[in-house]
């Protein structure tokens, strides 16, 4: 996603969350998981196909070992299409050649509506091991704000917070 874009989608999250009873200090921060230092050695000499996901994306994985590190301070990541109108989003430690436990996927919005269908990652840094999604899970959910940790190698969910209203 465009930094523009996910720069807006912060700053609206900013605004509306008082509003709905959460206040800025109730919500996980980047600086209170920072990521172990930046990874600048040579990539994994190959991806770690240990587990189907990964074997099924190995073209995809493979490629991404190349990227410049973007999350938590080893981590790169690949894009590709699942179908009409959807992307999936995944990670893989450029150290390790070990992808993650989750990826995430969404699909375009339609016209008309302004939550995202799936999860749409709108924060993650470098030097941060917090991850930060938006969007709706089904046809009908709530939109939400998911907040995820890196911890020991795996993504773990560490906050929901349904958005009223939209």
């Amino acid at each position: 996603m465009p930094r523009i874009a996910s720069r807006a989608l912060l700053l609206i999250a900013a605004m509306l969350l008082p509003a709905y009873g959460f206040t800025e200090d109730a919500l996980p921060k980047g600086k209170d998981y920072p990521a172990a230092p930046l990874y600048t050695g040579k990539p994994a000499a190959s991806v770690d196909y240990s587990d189907d996901f990964t074997n099924i994306y190995r073209t995809r994985f493979t490629e991404a070992l190349t990227f410049p590190v973007v999350f938590a301070g080893e981590y790169s990541t690949t894009s590709w299409g699942c179908g009409l109108a959807c992307t999936e989003t995944a990670f893989i430690n450029k150290r390790t050649g070990r992808a993650l436990n989750l990826s995430f996927k969404s699909y375009s919005i339609r016209e008309g509506v302004k939550v995202p269908f799936g999860a749409e990652i709108v924060y993650m840094k470098q030097d941060s091991n917090l991850l930060v999604t938006y969007g709706s899970g089904e046809e009908g959910d709530k939109p939400a704000y998911d907040y995820y940790a890196l911890k020991e190698g795996e993504l773990s969910l560490i906050k929901h917070v349904d958005i009223q209203g939209e």
